[in-house]
């Protein structure tokens, strides 16, 4: 057994072993140090997720990725995980049946988001738009390819102009 594997087992092995293959709510957020590693350890077990709390952890868009193998994930948190940037979307657009994905204080651009495709179930997106300028343009374009989608920007309800 490497370093590593005796690291985890002895650190979230109980936590695994107690893991059920279903969560109505699924909150990791006490664990701020786990990684993706950690991530993958502990969700072997777990095959649906209806609201998953992955705020302010170290995760990485691995941990994304690894998402892509549940049956589904309805809402999703990542707020201030840090180490979530473009190179997510490919896999959170695998993940059809989202409803609620709040990712403020990623690495996430308003340009990646622009990348999110066929998440026909989304209802409410929240993000930081840090760009200098004006995102009127870029807001419009992601209301067509998420039209029934509400967003909340910087922490503010994003109102369009008729």
């Amino acid at each position: 057994m490497k370093k590593r594997d005796k690291e985890l087992k002895r650190r979230y092995g109980k936590l695994a072993e107690g893991m059920e293959p279903y969560y109505h709510h699924l909150d990791l957020r006490p664990l701020s140090e786990m990684d993706d590693e950690a991530f993958a350890f502990i969700m072997e077990k777990v095959k649906g997720v209806n609201m998953l709390d992955l705020n302010e952890t170290q995760i990485s868009n691995e941990s994304i990725n690894y998402l892509t193998r549940l049956e589904y994930v309805n809402e999703l948190r990542a707020r201030g995980c840090h180490n979530l940037n473009d190179g997510c979307i490919p896999y959170l657009n695998k993940l059809r049946s989202l409803t609620f994905l709040h990712l403020k204080y990623t690495g996430i651009t308003i340009s990646g988001l622009l990348q999110l495709t066929g998440l026909t179930n989304l209802k409410e997106l929240m993000f930081s738009a840090d760009e200098e300028g004006d995102i009127t343009e870029q807001m419009l374009q992601l209301k067509q390819q998420l039209p029934g989608c509400a967003f909340v920007v910087n922490a503010k309800p994003w109102i369009f102009e008729d």
